[in-house]
C-alpha cells in the first residue's frame, strides 16, 4: 500500500484520546493472533513514556491517526524499551512502523540512551521482520519477559 499524503508523527500522551484506540486495538489484535494470552507485558503505567525518560508519539495520516509507539526506561540510565509499536490494518506495509521506530531511535539518543530493547512474539513475524532488518539483533528475554517462551526480545545499540 503507498500513502498519498505524508506522516506527520507527533508527541502524544499515552492513554490519551489519540493513542487509546490504537493501544486498545493492539492488544485485542494480541489476544487473537496468540489464542486469548495476554502475553507478558503488562499495561505500563503513563508515566514511564514522560520526561525526562519516555517519549510517547502518535502517527497521523490526514490527521487521523494511524500508528503508535513509546519508549521508557528500561534497566539502568543508559537503556531504552521500544513498547506499543502498533500501525492500523489499513496502513500497513507503507513504513508507517519505520518512521515511529526512527524517530524514537533519535529521540532515545537525544535522551542519552545508549541501547533500544523491545519485546515481540513468535506470532508476529511481521514484527521480528521489521526489527531484524532495523539493525535489532535478538538477545536473552529480560525483566518481566524473562522465564516467557512466547516472548522473543532484541536490542540494538544506539551509535
Amino acid at each position: 500500500m503507498a500513502l498519498v499524503a505524508e506522516i506527520e508523527i507527533v508527541r502524544e500522551p499515552y492513554g490519551g484520546p489519540a493513542s487509546r484506540p490504537l493501544t486498545d486495538a493492539q492488544a485485542e489484535e494480541l489476544r487473537v493472533r496468540y489464542g486469548g494470552w495476554e502475553g507478558a507485558g503488562s499495561e505500563p503505567e503513563p508515566e514511564l513514556f514522560e520526561d525526562p525518560d519516555g517519549h510517547f508519539i502518535v502517527a497521523r495520516l490526514d490527521g487521523s491517526p494511524i500508528g503508535c509507539a513509546g519508549i521508557c526506561r528500561c534497566e539502568g540510565k543508559q537503556t531504552a524499551e521500544l513498547r506499543r509499536m502498533y500501525v492500523a490494518p489499513g496502513a500497513r506495509r507503507a513504513g508507517v512502523a519505520r518512521a515511529l521506530m526512527t524517530a524514537l531511535e533519535e529521540k532515545a539518543r537525544e535522551l542519552g540512551y545508549r541501547t533500544l530493547r523491545l519485546e515481540t512474539g513468535p506470532e508476529q513475524p511481521e514484527a521480528v521482520h521489521l526489527y531484524e532488518t532495523g539493525g535489532f539483533t535478538v538477545i536473552h528475554n529480560f525483566g518481566p519477559y524473562t522465564g516467557q517462551r512466547r516472548s522473543i526480545c532484541m536490542e540494538k545499540p544506539l551509535q
